[in-house]
C-alpha cells in the first residue's frame, strides 16, 4: 500500500522531523510518499482566502498521486488544505486530519476543548467545526500563542502553556478531552500521552489516527462518493 502526504515547504531539517513522525504512525509495510504544495503557507493559512488560493496546488498534487499509483492521500496538518476540493478530482480517498480528529473526538466524549497555535487559527477552527456539524461538542477554544516553527526549540514553554490551557478548559468549560489542532504541538513537539497525564483527561493525537484511517479506507477499496463530490476537472 502507498499513501501520499501533502506537505508544505520546509527546511530539510524540519521536513525530516515531519517524515519521522509520519512514518512512525503507519503500519509495517506501508510506503509513504511526500509532495510539496506549491505556495502553501501551512499554519500561516489563517483566512479562507489563503485556503482558496492553496486548493488548486494541492489538488494538482492529489491528481499526480493517483496517477502514480498511490492508494490514498493525506493532507499534512489539521487545516485540511485542499481536501474537499481534491475529492472532486480523484477516486482514491483524500483524508483531512482536522475533520477526522474532530469526528473522532465526538465519539469519545460529550465535550472537547480545542487548543491551536493562535487566535486567528481559533477563528478558522470555529468556522470549520461549525461547518462539520460538531459545534455542540466543542466546549471551548484556546491557543498557545506561539508560531509553529518556533515550538520544537521551546518545548518546555509549549508544554507549560498547553497544560495550563488544557486544565483551564477542563475546569472552566467542562472539557472531557483535549484536541490539539496543530501538528507542531502534537506530535512534533509534545506527546499526547504525556500531556494527558498532566491535564487529567485524554489528549487526542490526530496524526496516527489519520494515517491508520487512510490505510483502512484504501484497504477496503473505498472511493470518493460522486453523490457528495461530483466529478470535476481543473482548468
Amino acid at each position: 500500500m502507498k499513501i501520499m502526504v501533502l506537505m508544505n515547504k520546509y527546511t530539510p531539517e524540519a521536513l525530516a522531523r515531519r517524515k519521522a513522525v509520519v512514518e512512525a504512525s503507519v503500519s509495517q509495510g506501508v510506503e509513504v510518499g511526500y509532495a510539496e504544495i506549491e505556495g502553501s503557507p501551512g499554519g500561516g493559512a489563517v483566512t479562507n482566502l489563503h485556503r482558496t488560493l492553496v486548493a488548486p496546488a494541492a489538488a494538482r498534487q492529489v491528481i499526480a498521486a493517483e496517477k502514480a499509483g498511490y492508494d490514498a492521500v493525506v493532507a499534512w496538518g489539521t487545516l485540511d488544505l485542499g481536501v474537499e476540493e481534491a475529492r472532486h478530482l480523484v477516486d482514491i480517498p483524500v483524508v483531512g486530519p482536522g475533520q477526522l480528529a474532530v469526528n473522532m473526538a465526538t465519539t469519545l466524549c460529550q465535550r472537547f476543548g480545542v487548543i491551536a497555535y493562535s487566535s486567528k487559527l481559533v477563528l478558522m477552527f470555529r468556522r470549520s467545526i461549525r461547518a462539520w456539524g460538531h459545534e455542540p461538542w466543542a466546549a471551548g477554544f484556546r491557543n498557545v500563542d506561539m508560531p509553529p516553527m518556533e515550538m520544537p526549540d521551546h518545548a518546555d514553554e509549549v508544554r507549560r502553556r498547553f497544560v495550563a490551557l488544557g486544565r483551564e478548559l477542563v475546569k472552566d468549560c467542562d472539557a472531557e478531552l483535549i484536541l490539539p489542532l496543530g501538528y507542531s504541538i502534537v506530535p512534533l513537539t509534545l506527546k499526547a500521552s504525556d500531556l494527558a497525564a498532566e491535564i487529567g483527561v485524554p489528549v487526542l493525537d490526530p496524526l496516527p489516527l489519520t494515517m491508520r484511517i487512510a490505510e483502512a479506507l484504501a484497504a477496503s477499496g473505498f472511493r470518493n462518493s460522486r453523490a457528495a463530490y461530483p466529478a470535476a476537472a481543473l482548468p
